[in-house]
């Protein structure tokens, strides 16, 4: 702790001594062809790598060392890289001038490789989507956004509650981060993507692949990183606001979002509130029963500059939703009818920033952030049985990172990431037999907690004047897991009278302790062929230790019954992916190919009746396949676009096809500007039959859907700024099922036909 003190004394009298050498810069982004303002430009200061965002009048300010030049990057989805020479002879205020491109030129920052790069120069194979994208439709969760993506399928569980699956790996394999931050969950009905309010997301960046090096355990599928919106600092009091909505006619839903935000040259401050409902969804077959919902939001933001290059970020997030249907859900017996009576995830935040603490240090972070998730399930198999489970799981963590620049072609991230899930359920089932009311009460998953603590670090190097670029990374994992001791039944009650009958050692577990550790780690090339063409080549090898679920879990429904194994070993495996990438103004190609190989794989194995089932380590498994994504300027502002992507899953051992594998599937479309104002867009996405299924699973048919989607360029009107989307979905209201989906009952089928609309008004 002395030590820590004495470098923060250091770095603030360092701080002070630069203030009499520092120049502010300040300027503002247009539109080259409009002439409007353009809000959300990240400016990146190349000298120490830091990143800050245009406001809603497309203005910048920040500081720099009046002794040295720098070189600005303005960098935006859908427009054209610029980059600017600065040095003290510059003319004041600046005015940049943004070419509009419809081609996706990788020109845009990602920060999920943990730090800030643009996404043509990492050989990862990744997804970003941005503003336009999150603006142009009224999606309900983030999978829904993401399934237009190669390589990404949404994984339902109903309307509401809805997950994704990357190259055939889900849930359990895929880690989810908001601002950074982990969300550790149940995994048999996560719905953790479902807590996040959609009109406050700035860009979602997915990686497709094994990454535990940077993420430790659970990244063997890839990453998904939600980043909240921002606001960036400005020269003078500065305060604005934004008032969005929108409607879906499927499911009479309804939204609305106001966001409020405020700063000047060292203080900002940002706040976000939503409500949203809806109806039954209407399908093809008639109404999807008990797939309603309703849910608010409210978020707020503030960061602080204390002196120069320190900053202190807090952040907090609240979304609740109530009377959530779950038409959907594998653990669920047929019949069933199932709701969240709450489902509610909390988020506080605490970073502290220091830039440039020493030469070759550019960025140094300290961060703790906790999760709470609460869930309350009302579930009734039968007319006479209630089944109420309700859980709460907490994470806390602690992140220190470093960023360094060695030298010009060669950069460091290194760093501790320690966080513990704590669980703590119960659950209770009455059965109602004429007079007599029985009531059961037991314990799903034991209390219990799970501790990881990781040290990663990860070094990028350029050669032969940066046409070829060596990613090297490694981490290593130290998990230890306890659980309390656990008896079920915990009781029986007859109509009040409550009774302690003798123990079933089947479901129940005793006190203990278990340790585990990993490493992983990875290697990427990426060399460029010719001018805007480069070829990537990555491996990596991944672990995933069993989640406190798959350690301990008692789950019966009333159906079939699956049991924990507290004596897991982690899962590990091989990822080989190899990507052939061009980046132009005319043709833009992201084509990978992957294949990975899994040991260790945790199973639910049948225990003598095929309807008791217990997680083991039995299983061995490959998956292998491509996604690409094309986009071609054909004409003047007229674009092409296309993808497709396919994944096999084998279980090698038993020699038999893996479950939850997305058929061949992909999208065609064409988009381009209608005037000056406004852009329209039209796309049909496929699905092939899906026959190659697992034990279990229902084969589903071919099926082609096509949308259109509309809308405006920024209109101005001095006092506020105001945008209009609309669309339709499913345009001929086709009748198609999910292969990955899990809908009961008697309507299987997907949602119908969609009109919506949405407006953002901005003051």
């Amino acid at each position: 702790m002395q030590s820590f003190l004495k470098i923060l004394s250091l770095s603030v009298l360092a701080s002070f001594a630069l203030l009499a050498q520092t120049v502010n810069i300040k300027g503002v982004v247009l539109d080259d062809y409009t002439d409007l303002p353009v809000e959300g430009v990240n400016v990146v200061i190349s000298e120490s790598q830091s990143t800050l965002m245009t406001d809603r009048f497309g203005n910048f300010e920040f500081s720099f060392n009046s002794e040295s030049s720098i070189q600005l990057i303005f960098l935006r989805i859908g427009y054209k890289s610029y980059r600017l020479n600065i040095d003290q002879s510059i003319n004041l205020p600046l005015e940049i001038r943004l070419t509009q491109s419809k081609i996706t030129l990788g020109e845009v920052t990602v920060t999920s490789t943990r730090y800030s790069k643009l996404e043509k120069d990492v050989a990862l194979p990744l997804e970003v989507i941005g503003t336009e994208k999150l603006e142009k439709n009224l999606a309900i969760s983030v999978p829904d956004i993401l399934s237009s993506e190669p390589g990404i399928t949404i994984v339902r569980d109903g309307i509401w509650g809805t997950d994704i699956n990357i190259r055939g790996l889900s849930r359990q394999n895929v880690v989810t981060l908001v601002d950074g931050n982990r969300i550790e969950t149940a995994t048999n009905h996560a719905a953790g993507l479902s807590l996040i309010d959609m009109f406050d997301i700035q860009r979602i960046e997915v990686i497709k692949g094994g990454v535990s090096s940077l993420y430790g355990t659970g990244a063997t599928g890839g990453i998904v990183n939600v980043t909240t919106k921002s606001v960036s600092y400005s020269d003078a009091f500065h305060l604005s606001s934004s008032l969005s909505s929108g409607y879906n006619s499927v499911n009479q839903g309804g939204v609305g979002n106001l966001s409020l935000s405020a700063s000047a040259n060292n203080w900002l401050i940002k706040l976000s509130g939503s409500l949203r409902s809806a109806v039954n969804t209407q399908t093809p077959q008639g109404r999807l029963p008990n797939s309603q919902f309703r849910d608010n939001y409210f978020s707020a933001a503030a960061g602080i500059m204390p002196f120069q290059n320190h900053e202190l970020k807090i952040n907090f997030q609240n979304f609740s939703g109530k009377d959530i249907g779950i038409p959907g859900g594998k653990t669920f017996p047929q019949t069933a009818i199932a709701r969240y009576l709450i489902a509610e995830r909390k988020m506080y935040s605490l970073e502290y920033r220091f830039k440039n603490l020493l030469p070759s240090l550019l960025n140094t972070s300290i961060k703790y952030f906790y999760q709470g998730i609460e869930r309350s399930v009302e579930l009734k198999p039968t007319a006479s049985t209630t089944t109420l489970p309700r859980a709460n799981h907490n994470t806390n963590g602690m992140q220190f990172q470093t960023n360094w620049l060695l030298d010009s072609y060669n950069q460091l991230v290194a760093g501790i990431d320690f966080w513990q899930r704590t669980y703590s359920g119960f659950r209770e089932t009455i059965v109602q037999t004429g007079s007599t009311t029985r009531t059961t009460a037991d314990y799903p998953v034991p209390n219990s907690k799970y501790m990881n603590t990781g040290f990663f670090a990860q070094n990028e190097m350029r050669f032969f004047e940066n046409e070829l670029t060596i990613t090297l990374g490694g981490r290593f994992d130290l998990i230890k897991v306890t659980n309390e001791e656990t008896r079920n039944p915990a009781y029986v009650g007859t109509n009040g009278v409550i009774t302690y009958p003798p123990q079933n050692p089947l479901a129940s577990f005793s006190t203990g302790k278990y340790n585990d550790q990993s490493w992983s780690g990875n290697i990427g090339f990426l060399y460029s062929l010719f001018k805007d063409v480069d070829l990537a080549f990555n491996f990596a090898h991944a672990f995933r230790s069993p989640v406190l679920e798959e350690r301990f879990q008692y789950i019966n429904l009333g159906g079939d019954v699956y049991l924990g194994n507290p004596n897991l070993i982690s899962e590990r495996g091989n990822f080989f992916d190899a990507g052939f990438r061009v980046w132009n103004d005319d043709i833009s190609l992201k084509s990978n190919f992957f294949y990975n190989v899994f040991t260790n794989l945790v199973v639910d194995k049948p225990l003598i009746v095929d309807s008791l089932y217990q997680k083991t380590n039995v299983g061995k498994a490959r998956l292998y396949g491509f996604d690409l994504g094309l986009e071609y300027n054909f004409m003047n502002k007229v674009i092409c676009f296309a993808s497709a992507s396919f994944v096999r899953g084998e279980d090698t051992e038993n020699k038999t096809d893996l479950p939850q594998i997305p058929p061949f599937n992909g999208r065609v479309g064409i988009r381009s500007s209608l005037l000056k104002y406004f852009s329209f867009e039209l796309a049909s996405t496929f699905f092939a039959s899906q026959n190659r299924s697992s034990f279990g699973e229902k084969t589903t048919a071919s099926y082609i859907l096509f949308n259109m989607y509309l809308s405006s360029m920024m209109f101005d009107f001095n006092f506020m700024t105001l945008k209009l989307f609309s669309g339709i979905e499913n345009i001929f209201d086709k009748q198609y099922r999910n292969h990955l989906a899990t809908n009961r009952g008697h309507i299987l089928i997907e949602p119908g036909r969609n009109f919506f609309i949405r407006t953002n008004f901005t003051f």
